[in-house]
């Protein structure tokens, strides 16, 4: 018969004391070395261990589940930011419970009413309001919270977000180095989506004091958008499209190409998160490449860190993000 697998087996093959592992199964990374971390992560996989949650939530007397509240699981960017989560959580004693909004306030509120009751240990939330108030009863449980992509605001739970402002203001500057004369920015609804505010702000902000005109279209609220565009892009100015998400993107694109309008001979285009397609096609499309992986970790590990009572995190933490400069511009 076959020996059990304890933690007291993987501390001993992986030449660690059982308090390591045990703090290595709940997140508790601080002062242990990356070897030592790959050892014991190596260990575990060898021996094929998976600990009782049931026992070790009894024991510990919380549920070690971690809820996680996305707006829309349907796009490119969420599937790479519970990419980032999920595999941080993947060696620790938590399990997460993925919950989508379905970009539905109603709908977002109902999934956070089970996660309370489910007796959630921390969440990790992409809020669809941008008021804190909606989310009171997180408040009134004083459940921890860290924030991803978006927050509210006045700050309620510090948050985890691309460098939306500044990016938006090095798009501007590329603007004025191509010498464009109009933007015309597509986005859905800005209001109270702190990232769509964040980018379309930097974006004014970096073209005060020139002669660049910026138009807006929420392509959420003008059903008739696609007439609205056709008519501004016959005005006789140089313009660029710019995408506030890799969504409206590639509507953008499939619009511009049904309507045979030629990128960038006719209009210049970029988009913001391009879900890793842009370099895909022809012309190649510059785009704004965030790191929806690399902000899940990082909620992941501080969201564990907060749990723990190990730090207080600042309120926002920004993941650099990159403009990929190609032929659509």
């Amino acid at each position: 018969m076959s020996k059990k697998v304890t933690i007291n087996v993987i501390a001993e093959m992986a030449r660690v004391s059982k308090t390591t592992v045990s703090r290595f199964l709940n997140g508790k990374f601080d002062n242990m070395s990356e070897a030592t971390k790959e050892r014991i992560a190596e260990t575990i996989a060898e021996l094929d261990y998976h600990p009782s949650r049931q026992a070790q939530a009894l024991k510990a007397k919380n549920s070690l589940l971690i809820g996680i509240s996305v707006a829309d699981i349907s796009n490119m960017y969420t599937s790479r930011l519970l990419k980032g989560i999920s595999d941080y959580f993947q060696n620790t004693i938590y399990q997460v419970l993925i919950m989508d909004g379905d970009n539905s306030i109603e709908r977002e509120y109902s999934n956070l009413e089970k996660m309370v009751t489910e007796r959630i240990d921390g969440i990790i939330l992409q809020p669809l309001v941008h008021q804190p108030d909606h989310y009171q009863l997180l408040i009134d449980e004083n459940i921890p919270v860290v924030q991803v992509d978006r927050y509210t605001e006045p700050f309620t739970w510090p948050a985890v977000v691309s460098d939306n402002f500044q990016k938006s203001l090095e798009v501007a500057d590329l603007m004025k180095s191509k010498n464009y004369e109009e933007i015309i920015v597509l986005s859905n609804h800005i209001n109270g989506v702190s990232s769509r505010m964040n980018r379309y702000n930097g974006l004014k902000t970096g073209i005060e004091n020139t002669n660049i005109t910026i138009k807006l279209i929420e392509i959420d609220d003008n059903k008739d958008w696609q007439n609205t565009l056709q008519s501004m892009l016959e005005l006789p100015t140089k313009k660029a499209l710019y995408a506030l998400n890799g969504q409206v993107l590639w509507e953008i694109v499939r619009f511009l190409k049904k309507h045979h309008i030629a990128i960038p001979d006719d209009v210049g285009v970029i988009g913001y998160d391009d879900d890793m397609f842009a370099d895909m096609i022809s012309p190649e499309i510059t785009s704004v490449s965030q790191n929806p992986q690399e902000i899940g970790r990082t909620a992941a590990a501080n969201l564990m860190q907060i749990m723990n009572d190990e730090i207080t995190l600042s309120k926002t933490i920004r993941i650099p993000s990159t403009i990929q400069m190609r032929e659509s511009l």
